[in-house]
């Protein structure tokens, strides 16, 4: 799916991590944390393929499928012997230029560039931040990542203002979609907001302690699947 490797190009720029890298069936993204030292984006929800990936996942690699699909992709992925993350989250679009641009009251925005990175954070009065969020820029697209609002802020619409405020960078760096992973929570925010959903996103997580997959070389068993060797 094309969408998913244009929202992974801004998705890991938001996180700080190298390029991924392109297999036949999944991309690779190597992000080093306890648990998740790296993670498997499948490049097709097709059964045959599902299963190939998920086959002796190793311990602390991830697999995600993006999918129309999402009882079958977790059952099949349970039934290789991944944990399931008990959230599924989805891909989401818009055109930027038809994202609502709501006021932000009593409370200053902030804008701050790095490069292909851009913030947002809400300030108050006293220069506390109310609520933050961060987008990469990847080429036509951008990827919305990290919004967040301080409990003793919510519901008061912030996250449509940090949301809006991105959306019209965006526009000024020459972007026209945005993209984002939402949660169950964020996801009725931005549907509200005119965010379209393209797909579910179902993860889980390896569970094989041995074989040659369980080294993490992407040289082993895995990769070589992977790149239909």
């Amino acid at each position: 799916m094309d969408l998913v490797r244009r929202w992974l190009d801004g998705w890991r720029l938001c996180r700080g991590l190298d390029p991924v890298t392109e297999y036949d069936d999944a991309y690779l993204a190597v992000l080093r944390l306890p648990g998740r030292e790296r993670e498997w984006f499948a490049r097709t929800d097709n059964p045959a393929t599902v299963d190939r990936l998920a086959a002796d996942l190793p311990v602390g690699t991830w697999l995600t499928v993006t999918t129309h699909d999402g009882d079958r992709v977790a059952r099949q992925l349970g039934a290789a012997g991944g944990q399931l993350l008990d959230e599924r989250r989805t891909l989401m679009a818009i055109d930027v230029h038809e994202h609502p641009q709501p006021g932000t009251g009593a409370y200053r925005v902030e804008r701050t560039t790095e490069g292909r990175l851009e913030y947002v954070r809400l300030l108050t009065a006293e220069g506390d931040v109310a609520a933050h969020g961060m987008m990469g820029i990847a080429g036509a697209d951008a990827v919305m990542h990290d919004i967040q609002t301080d409990p003793a802020h919510r519901r008061r619409g912030l996250g449509s203002v940090v949301m809006g405020a991105l959306a019209q960078r965006a526009i000024e760096r020459g972007s026209r979609t945005g993209l984002l992973m939402a949660t169950t929570d964020g996801f009725h925010l931005y549907r509200k907001l005119g965010w379209s959903s393209e797909a579910t996103m179902v993860t889980a997580s390896g569970t094989a302690e041995s074989g040659a997959a369980g080294s993490g070389a992407v040289g082993g068993d895995l990769g070589a699947v992977l790149a239909g060797g």
